[in-house]
């Protein structure tokens, strides 16, 4: 859709990693359908953390997991980093391999450096204590315990250091990401926070088409597309595609209601319905549409769904009025259709040479029922003496 609207060469695999939109809209917790960064806590963490860089993005995915989370990891960091607190190491010597992160492990090669440095692990004993932390073994993790304060008391930090670091590693057992898997996460959340940024009707678009059959995930979609501005227009028999698309609206960011995504309408009907009308132009009403339409789509379920979603609204007809008439109109005019595809043709069939049944010069589509009008002595329909019903 970028390419076709806006920008041919778009390429997201090219854009800058500094974006400064991208950065605000991190920072705002604008992050409702960006990667990993959807949930109201997420969110109330960015706006704490305020990422501008694209570590601090990788920190923040690190950071909301149950270990970092259990030793009140994703507050201090974001405390530190804002100078909300004042850093604390837990001892001087940890700056020298955790001054990156504010001195708290939040990954697993963090766990790694900590052993090396205050236990004196080997770089393979340092890599079996990681394991345990992303396998969540706590048995093993036990069992690294004595070896861990042995380690740090022959080092020279004492037991009680190493009781305290084994304490906060232990929680790690209940999940921590390695750097790579968060640097990994994060360029994705990345990508998608940019593409919000730059391109919202487009990726909004795409993230309902992505999530039509989950109606409550498409109700915080269309929730956020109101609350950034973005309308989403009802679905229309004439100009909504199968999904939903941007459309360009006088100026405005307009998204139109994909087809496929009302209940009860299935996407190989509405792809028939499409291509038919791309193939033969528009319909002009509802008689229009019953005529011309492949019969396939024809079905009752169907139609009923449409109109009730609105797709006829802008032929001019109510919807209550159209629901009162529409199985009548179907039957009569599948019929008819049948007989002169069989090459039987009725009695009256080329009077006036006009093939339909149903003239829109006869009443409009939503009489079904007449009922004497007190100020003429024609009949009139009870629905259009009343304002249009939606």
């Amino acid at each position: 859709m970028i390419r076709e609207r806006r920008d041919p060469d778009f390429d997201i695999d090219s854009i800058p990693i500094d974006d400064k939109a991208t950065y605000e809209l991190l920072a705002q917790g604008d992050t409702i359908g960006v990667f990993q960064l959807e949930s109201s806590p997420m969110r109330a963490l960015l706006r704490s953390l305020i990422p501008g860089r694209f570590e601090d993005l990788s920190a923040v995915l690190a950071l909301y997991r149950p270990g970092p989370m259990g030793a009140n990891m994703h507050n201090d960091f974001a405390d530190y980093k804002n100078e909300r607190k004042k850093i604390t190491y837990f001892h001087k010597d940890a700056a020298d391999v955790l001054g990156d992160t504010f001195g708290l492990m939040i990954y697993q090669e963090s766990v790694m450096r900590v052993a090396q440095k205050f236990a004196g692990y080997s770089l393979a004993e340092a890599d079996n204590l990681r394991k345990a932390c992303g396998k969540k073994i706590r048995e093993v993790m036990e069992k690294e315990r004595d070896k861990f304060e042995q380690g740090c008391v022959k080092t020279g930090y004492g037991d009680e250091l190493g009781k305290e670091l084994f304490d906060v590693i232990v929680k790690f057992a209940d999940y921590a990401f390695a750097k790579s898997h968060a640097y990994g996460y994060g360029l994705i959340s990345y990508q998608t926070a940019y593409l919000k940024a730059h391109y919202p009707v487009e990726y909004l678009a795409c993230l309902l088409t992505s999530v039509k059959a989950n109606y409550e995930k498409a109700a915080v979609y269309l929730a956020d597309a109101r609350s950034s501005k973005i309308t989403v227009l009802t679905p229309d028999i004439n100009k909504s595609g199968v999904d939903f698309e941007p459309i360009d609206n006088m100026g405005t960011r307009t998204i139109s209601f994909g087809l496929s995504a009302i209940r009860n309408v299935g996407e190989a009907l509405v792809e028939q319905i499409v291509a038919h009308r791309r193939e033969s132009g528009q319909y002009t009403s509802f008689y229009d549409f019953v005529e011309r339409a492949p019969e396939q789509v024809l079905n009752k379920r169907t139609i009923e769904s449409l109109i009730k979603a609105g797709a006829f609204d802008s032929l001019g007809h109510p919807r209550k009025g159209l629901l009162m008439v529409y199985e009548s109109i179907i039957d009569a005019t599948v019929a008819r259709r049948r007989e002169r595809d069989q090459g039987v043709m009725s009695l009256f069939g080329d009077v006036g040479g006009d093939d339909s049944v149903f003239s829109e010069k006869r009443e409009s589509p939503h009489c079904s029922s007449t009922s004497p009008s007190s100020s003429s002595s024609k009949k009139r329909c009870s629905v259009c003496t009343s304002p249009t019903i939606r």
